[in-house]
């Protein structure tokens, strides 16, 4: 019995040191050495400082920003009286926000299934151009220009999307 239990202890040693020391500094030492910037939390800095990651969303209110997908979490029925409720009242804000602009994209008004998207279509991108040009007091073109220079296309299904904080940081350079 002494025997197995030693035999035993020798492979838990073996294969902590294998699994959870060898194996995580490999691993960590090659994602550093080849891909420093996704092992690091893929965050943006300006003048030395974090200003956050890429992918993470984070949550602008001011005018002069894009502003992201609502990071309220919600576990209601998509044929809940108070989800309708909700996504009514969230339309609502966004065109009286938005000097009542045209329909509004839904990814503006439905939360993720995390609540932390990064991202927003750029349609909804594009929904929020005017505000920002006018609080910012600059053409509709720059803002537009900015937002159509960092837009992404998912490879499988052909949409297109932007970061919200990779487009607000570039908008921070305009002013």
């Amino acid at each position: 019995m002494k025997k197995e239990i030693l035999g035993s202890l020798r492979f838990f040693l073996i294969m902590t040191l294998l699994c959870g020391g060898f194996y995580t500094f490999g691993v960590t030492g090659i994602a550093q050495l080849f891909f420093p910037y996704q092992a690091n939390g893929s965050m943006l800095k300006e003048d030395n400082k974090v200003t956050g990651s890429a992918l993470i969303g984070q949550e602008f209110t001011e005018a002069r920003y894009i502003h992201g997908r609502p990071t309220e979490v919600s576990q209601l029925s998509p044929y809940s009286p108070q989800l309708k409720e909700k996504i009514e009242k969230r339309t609502t804000a966004i065109k009286e926000e938005n000097n009542g602009a045209k329909e509004v994209p839904a990814d503006l008004v439905m939360g993720s299934g995390s609540g932390v998207d990064p991202h927003i279509s750029f349609e909804g991108a594009i929904y929020q151009a005017k505000r920002i040009a006018d609080s910012r007091n600059v053409e509709i073109k720059q803002i537009n220009d900015i937002i159509e220079t960092n837009k992404e296309t998912d490879r499988l299904t052909g949409n297109e999307y932007i970061n919200v904080l990779v487009v607000n940081a570039a908008l921070d350079q305009l002013t």
